[in-house]
């Protein structure tokens, strides 16, 4: 008959020929070299992660900037009285970016996803309305582009990281 026991990293149940978690993968009935590896992995994907984590600071410098930017123009635009509702709309769309800024710090890759889809979305409205724009500070914005496509790239690889931890149920 096979005696069951836990797993002492996540509680799954273990029979007793089990030398691994079946859930995370730890090495129960390991020796300790297979212990010390699982533990050099989890610390490798945490540090991975956190290396991740800071790669999405400049989306999250760029969120910044383009909050205070949206925030002056707004204002700039209240104070106008033929551009009021521009205000408006520019204080809205700081609301929004604010938002962004706040799931990209819950949920990183589809925070930086709905940032960089309204930022997009933003600029194509203002092309569609006067195309000339689309030249105007062209380099600026190929350098958001950038700067979201990098943040994408980083928000999946810490996603990834991620799941990886909680799989092993070792964050």
């Amino acid at each position: 008959m096979l005696e069951l026991f836990q797993c002492s990293k996540c509680n799954f149940s273990l029979n007793s020929q089990d030398v691994f978690c079946n859930n995370c993968g730890y090495p129960e009935r390991g020796n300790q070299e297979q212990k010390e590896i699982y533990e050099d992995e989890i610390k490798v994907k945490k540090f991975n992660a956190t290396q991740a984590d800071k790669e999405l600071d400049n989306v999250r410098i760029l969120l910044k900037i383009i909050i205070a930017l949206t925030l002056l123009v707004g204002m700039f635009y209240l104070f106008s009285e033929d551009t009021f509702e521009d205000g408006i709309a520019c204080l809205v769309a700081t609301l929004i970016y604010i938002g962004c800024l706040i799931w990209v710090n819950k949920q990183p890759l589809s925070g930086v996803l709905a940032a960089f889809l309204f930022w997009l979305t933003l600029q194509l409205s203002v092309v569609f309305t006067n195309p000339v724009y689309l030249f105007k500070g062209i380099i600026w914005k190929i350098l958001f582009i950038s700067i979201f496509i990098k943040g994408i790239n980083s928000a999946r690889k810490y996603q990834k990281i991620s799941n990886q931890l909680k799989n092993r149920n070792a964050n």
